[in-house]
């Protein structure tokens, strides 16, 4: 039962503090030309969650392999990269196989969906925390969920300032970044951080 509790635990955490900074969400500038329709958001979240939690189950059971290496830290960054391409190739070869017309609909999606910054934060998250497998899985499933949230959060700021008079000089990405701004303010008090005096 506390290894559950502890299970949770890490998710909420995860899930809750990837959106303290907002960090995830300021690399989602080629997401947005994703439609956001509930149905398509749906389906990138369940990509990015899947893809965020392989790819941190991969990095957190190879992680021992490659702690015997020297300068391992110089090389962690790349295996990364080329542990995404490699699963990018996999899964793309497996769709094509299997479900071409799908590959054919939603390859921006899936491209979108493995290379960003949370795929790539999933695995450099879990393995300089030090978590097991298990953990590491959790971990990336949070932060897949928290990329979502803030994809989600980013899109309804753009439909809100849509509506208001925002004077020309500050339409665009300059009100999207004060947006970004004001909500990662938010949330990095609401989990209880307290700025330098």
């Amino acid at each position: 039962m506390n290894s559950l509790i502890g299970v949770f635990t890490l998710l909420l955490t995860a899930l809750t503090l990837q959106n303290a900074v907002f960090s995830r969400a300021l690399d989602i500038t080629p997401l947005l030309a994703i439609p956001f329709e509930k149905k398509s958001l749906r389906l990138f979240g369940l990509v990015l969650t899947g893809v965020s939690t392989i790819a941190s189950l991969l990095a957190g059971l190879l992680n021992p392999l490659m702690g015997s290496w020297k300068n391992v830290q110089y090389l962690r960054p790349v295996l990364y990269i080329i542990l995404l391409a490699v699963l990018y190739g996999i899964v793309c070869l497996v769709l094509d196989w299997k479900k071409r017309d799908w590959l054919r609909d939603h390859s921006a999606l899936l491209t979108a969906a493995f290379f960003n910054c949370a795929a790539y934060g999933a695995m450099a998250l879990t393995v300089y925390a030090g978590y097991n497998w298990l953990e590491s899985a959790v971990s990336g499933m949070g932060i897949g969920l928290s990329f979502l949230l803030a994809v989600f959060l980013l899109e309804q700021g753009k439909r809100c300032m849509s509506i208001c008079n925002i004077p020309k000089a500050f339409q665009g990405l300059p009100a999207e970044l004060v947006y970004v701004g004001l909500i990662s303010l938010s949330l990095y008090g609401l989990v209880g951080h307290q700025l330098a005096a």
